[in-house]
């Protein structure tokens, strides 16, 4: 069965993952973040997700425990986001504290979620069930990282307005 193998969307699927590594990577080294690179690790997290649940559709998968997944990432990363310590500089860049590693480790996880996707269609029919895990925590690990950054953003806006 084709769901089983290898397909195209495993070419688009690692790329995404490690650059939502990249840029949480990148993210964590500035002091001053722009808004809008607030957004590239999550939207290159969410890339990876729905191409993961696109496969598990493929599969024949239920596909509301993803979307659960995915609002309950919200959730939490939106509280995150919101008590998360913050401030502006005078040019409108986010002054991010320093030591803030977790962006790292969201992004570690899609990257392995990822990769153990890969490794369960390379196995065959066994993989299955590891495959199936592996997009519940990529679409969980992408609604963290968009929660965060749509909070962060609010909060941002809000103190322009």
């Amino acid at each position: 069965m084709f769901a089983y193998k290898l397909n195209l969307l495993h070419v688009f699927l690692l790329p995404s993952a490690a650059a939502c590594l990249y840029f949480a990577l990148w993210e964590s080294r500035r002091r001053t973040v722009r808004l809008r690179r607030l957004f590239w690790s999550p939207w290159l997290a969410m890339i990876a997700g729905l191409l993961l649940v696109f496969m598990e559709a493929r599969m024949k998968q239920p596909v509301w425990p993803f979307w659960a997944a995915l609002g309950g990432g919200l959730v939490i990363g939106g509280a995150r986001g919101l008590t998360m310590k913050l401030e502006v500089d005078e040019f409108w860049l986010v002054v991010r504290p320093a030591g803030r590693r977790t962006v790292i480790w969201i992004a570690v996880l899609v990257l392995t979620a990822a990769l153990v996707d890969i490794a369960g269609a390379a196995i065959g029919p066994n993989g299955k069930i590891w495959r199936y895990y592996a997009t519940m925590v990529a679409m969980a690990c992408s609604g963290l990282l968009f929660g965060r950054a749509i909070a962060m953003a609010g909060r941002v806006w809000r103190l322009v307005g």
